[in-house]
C-alpha cells in the first residue's frame, strides 16, 4: 500500500473511516493508454491489500475507503474511490 490510514480505535473508538490510497505515476511522454493501465493496476492492488487479514483486522468497525490516484507528469489524471 502506498498509504494506509489505519484507525487508532484504541485511542479514538469513535473513528468511522479508514483509507487505502494507491498512487501510480506515468511519464509525461507515455501514451494516454498507460494512464488506464495504471488505473487498473492500482484498483487491483488496492483490492488485494484490502483483502489481507492484516488490513481487515486493522480497520475494525470502520468503513474502508479505497482510493486510486494516477498522475501523468505533474497532472492528476485519475482520483477515484473504488
Amino acid at each position: 500500500v502506498d498509504i494506509f490510514l489505519c484507525p487508532l480505535l484504541d485511542i479514538f473508538p469513535d473513528m468511522v473511516h479508514s483509507y487505502i490510497i494507491e498512487l501510480k505515476y506515468a511519464k509525461y511522454k507515455d501514451p494516454e493508454s498507460r494512464v488506464e493501465e495504471l488505473r487498473q493496476e492500482a484498483i487491483e492492488q488496492a483490492n488485494r491489500y484490502a483483502d489481507t487479514d492484516t488490513v481487515k483486522r486493522a480497520v475494525g468497525t470502520t468503513r474502508l475507503h479505497k482510493i486510486v490516484v494516477v498522475y501523468k507528469g505533474m497532472e492528476m489524471r485519475v482520483c477515484e474511490e473504488v
